[in-house]
């Protein structure tokens, strides 16, 4: 049974393929569709039947100049080739011809819409096959009931000249053949289609409203079974749904064995005029009689014939000859037990006459049709829905019975409620208990947290403080908890290049279980990176290498959920200098604190989420100096999500000002305890709410040079300019050893590097990036100074280390695929083009 939800899915999947357009059936010059039909009118509408053997080598140089070497005569196009029985034909083979001039519009992809052709053909434009239905030797039948649509390419087609359109047609049945039915047109892809789906949609529409209905009287007969004219008129419905789908071009798509469908809607055919009969029958409470018994079993012999045989010649035969005279029979019956209420002046036989004889009409119509006495558009389906209507007048009486059963409802009423509240204990019962179990996986989950959240700072120059506070409260068992998708968790690892306190502030997607779930996936993956950070290798790896690889992790597992878990994040760390490596993956922008001012650090998205696809391409990190009594906040969307209520109403609204953490942040002179009162005095928190800070407090100050250092140190940089090398080196060497400066190691490094002493120029090129990590200048020069000494591998570490800090360094990027080449390192050298390539588009 093709349910009523399937036919609707169809139509609404396939109006995604079709347009509304309006269509006329002659050429104009709105309207880009031609017809092909033949009009006595017009000359030049004729199409031309042969039944002589065109073969291959023929069909490619028919032209104008030989066509009427062969025998030719006109037929009218559509319709069957055979009315006279002297023309059967026997299922011989013949070609239909006609000559066409396709527009001028030659950037249009053109297509034939060729109508239904009994039973399978092979079409030619200008001598070369465009299409072909069936198998051509078969002894089944392959389609003769499909409509053809074929696209014709455009270097076929002859501009300005007559194109031939040649179809050789096999015909299945004997007494027809040819294009028998709709129409023939020539017009753009788009606009032949778009005609196509729509009157096929339409006529889907109604067998919805009809399957809907058919659905109501099973329903109504599910209620009461007493009731058995519902479901001799549900059956009726699903009957004819199923018919007219069999019916309906769009029957094709679904890949349907052709065979299988007309034997099924052979079968189906012969149960629309019983089940209309046993309906009328039941409704009007007719005694079963005599001849009904023997059209029943007539028709069910037909039903056990056509199920069990596989001859379509034979069903036609059998339909035309023997079946269709008996539902003479059955309408007559039907029409003597309405003329039976119709003097009772039962206004339910007034209703149904109508209907019914507006349905006959069109059945003799559809039937004259497919015997090929004329062609005719089918309107069974449309008129069918005036029977509907009349049927749902009767329907009204249905709330009769709706008003006895509350009559009976009104006496038990007392029974009914004491049932009810029964019923409403036993489902918050259940609730009660679903609900504890809901605190017991929110309880477990939360505890599984807690341990990841840690916060392990073993620098003292940096002060760690945070706050965490999720939405969703829950008990469990007398105890309190929270569960979100905030966390917060800070560590310490003690690289070559020295200690750094790292740090992360996610915010994972979802509420409750499911944000919980992405921050216990962060908290993970983000403690096992912590854990392998005192192996060999990870202490050798520089600051933004190692961030790099905790990101990738990080990303790698994020993204294998395929979209389904998220989590925003501000990853991290800094040195005991306060100098800050960190990654913004789209979390609200970080807040810097400093002399009693608050602002933001950065001003635009420049990464997405974690688990966003290809979120490498955004891989940026970024670099930040603190200088001392500096506090660093970083804080999820619960800062900004505040609900505001106004001044002089009720109403709520979402904060949208993203400044307004700033003067939060102020007002609280950065203490976290007190930014959260400020927030909480504004209005609601809608939010998972977090914050982690972080406060630089030096030990020492840095050191200041003396103002004569500094003359020396201008004087040393003049002769450098001058090219002295040698003496600049040798009056900075005393300078160097007493102040150990950045800006005197970096000036040493490129003395050296210009003078070729590359392991000196190493030396002292990285002391000065080591000093003073923000100038990104020393990290290029001392990946130079390596590559000239011919350390290949530590030179490529160097750029790395540049390029994920500043993709657009030209000379660094440009020396990295240098190095990448010379090591064969392919793989990488994609991976960074990838980067550098997605920045550039973006610049």
């Amino acid at each position: 049974m093709i349910k009523p939800i399937l036919i609707f899915l169809v139509f609404s999947f396939s109006l995604l393929h079709s347009q509304t357009v309006s269509v006329s059936t002659t050429k104009t010059d709105s309207d880009p569709l031609l017809t092909l039909d033949s009009n006595s009118n017009d000359p030049n509408s004729f199409w031309f039947m042969t039944e002589e053997d065109l073969n291959e080598s023929t069909i490619e140089t028919l032209s104008e100049s030989n066509f009427w070497n062969w025998t030719w005569k006109r037929v009218p196009i559509p319709g069957s080739l055979y009315k006279n029985k002297a023309d059967y034909a026997k299922k011989k083979t013949v070609f239909l011809a006609k000559w066409i001039e396709f527009p001028e519009e030659k950037n249009i992809q053109f297509s034939f819409r060729l109508g239904v052709i009994n039973d399978r053909d092979r079409t030619y434009l200008n001598g070369e096959k465009i299409g072909s239905t069936g198998e051509w030797n078969s002894s089944d039948p392959q389609a003769y009931d499909k409509l053809r649509i074929y696209h014709i390419p455009s270097h076929l087609i002859h501009f300005g000249k007559k194109n031939l359109l040649l179809i050789q047609v096999k015909p299945y049945f004997g007494n027809s053949g040819g294009i028998e039915q709709d129409e023939t047109i020539l017009g753009p892809s788009d606009k032949i289609y778009s005609r196509f789906y729509k009157d096929e949609f339409i006529k889907l529409l109604f067998l919805t409203i009809y399957s809907t209905v058919g659905g109501y009287f099973l329903f109504l007969f599910i209620r009461r079974r007493k009731d058995r004219e519902n479901l001799f008129f549900a059956l009726f419905s699903y009957s004819f749904v199923i018919y007219n789908f069999l019916r309906n071009q769009l029957k094709y798509e679904f890949g349907f064995p052709f065979l299988e469908m007309k034997k099924m809607e052979y079968m189906v055919i012969l149960l629309l005029i019983p089940f209309m009969y046993h309906f009328l029958r039941t409704l009007f409470e007719e005694r079963y009689n005599f001849w009904g018994k023997i059209l029943d079993g007539l028709q069910l012999s037909f039903f056990l014939y056509f199920a069990f045989t596989h001859n379509i010649e034979s069903f036609s035969f059998l339909l035309t000859n023997f079946v269709q005279p008996t539902w003479i029979a059955y309408v007559v019956l039907i029409f003597i037990i309405l003329y039976r209420n119709l003097k009772k002046k039962e206004r339910r036989a007034i209703y149904i006459t109508i209907g019914l004889t507006i349905v006959l009409i069109a059945a003799i119509i559809d039937t004259a049709t497919n015997r090929n006495y004329w062609v005719f558009p089918r309107i069974m389906g449309y008129t069918f829905l005036v029977f509907n209507i009349s049927l749902a007048i009767i329907l009204a009486n249905s709330f009769v019975k709706l008003n006895e059963e509350v009559e009976d409802l009104n006496k038990n009423l007392e029974r009914k409620v004491e049932e009810r509240t029964d019923a409403l204990n036993e489902s918050l019962l259940q609730l009660q208990i679903l609900k504890e179990k809901q605190d017991g996986d929110y309880f477990l989950t939360s505890l599984l947290i807690q341990p990841l959240a840690r916060i392990e700072n073993q620098i003292p120059e940096i002060k760690i403080d945070t706050f965490v506070d999720q939405k969703k409260k829950f008990q469990f068992r007398g105890k309190d908890g929270e569960i979100g998708g905030d966390i917060c968790i800070v560590g310490t690892i003690h690289l070559d290049s020295g200690s750094y306190t790292v740090f992360a502030n996610g915010d994972a997607m979802g509420k409750s279980i499911q944000g919980a779930g992405g921050a216990l996936v962060l908290g993970v993956v983000f403690q096992a990176v912590l854990s392998r950070a005192k192996s060999s290798y990870t202490k050798s790896r520089p600051p933004e290498l190692w961030l790099k690889d905790l990101y990738v992790e990080l990303q790698s597992v994020f993204v294998s959920f395929d979209g389904y878990m998220l989590s925003s994040v501000v990853l991290g760390m800094v040195s005991k200098d306060g100098f800050v490596y960190y990654i913004n993956a789209e979390h609200p922008w970080s807040i810097l604190y400093r002399d009693g001012v608050a602002s933001f650090i950065e001003t635009e998205l420049s990464m997405r989420k974690l688990g966003f696809p290809k979120n490498d391409h955004y891989f940026q990190i970024k670099t930040f100096p603190l200088e001392a009594g500096d506090s660093l906040l970083i804080g999820s969307d619960g800062r900004d999500d505040i609900g505001l209520v106004q001044d002089d109403s009720n109403n709520r609204s979402i904060n949208e000002d993203e400044t307004l953490i700033l003067r939060f942040v102020e007002r609280a002179e950065a203490n976290l305890k007190n930014i959260v009162k400020e927030i909480e005095f504004s209005g609601e928190i809608t939010d998972d709410l977090s914050f982690l800070k972080i406060e630089y407090i030096p030990k020492e100050p840095r050191m200041s040079l003396p103002e004569f250092v500094r003359k020396e140190y201008i004087e040393i940089k003049t002769k450098s300019k001058q090219g002295k090398y040698t003496e600049a080196l040798t009056q900075l060497i005393p300078l160097l050893n007493q102040f150990s400066h950045p800006s005197f190691l970096a000036l040493a490094g490129k003395l050296n590097y210009q003078l070729k002493n590359w392991n000196e120029a190493i030396e002292h090129l990285k002391l000065a990036s080591k000093e003073n990590p923000m100038q990104e200048d020393y990290l290029y020069m001392t990946a130079r100074a390596l590559y000239k000494n011919g350390q290949i591998q530590e030179a490529v570490i160097w750029c790395e280390r540049l390029f994920l800090r500043n993709k657009l360094y030209k000379q660094n990027t440009k020396l990295l695929m240098t190095l990448l080449d010379k090591t064969k390192n392919i793989d990488k050298k994609e991976f960074y083009l990838e980067f550098f390539n997605h920045e550039q588009s973006i610049g």
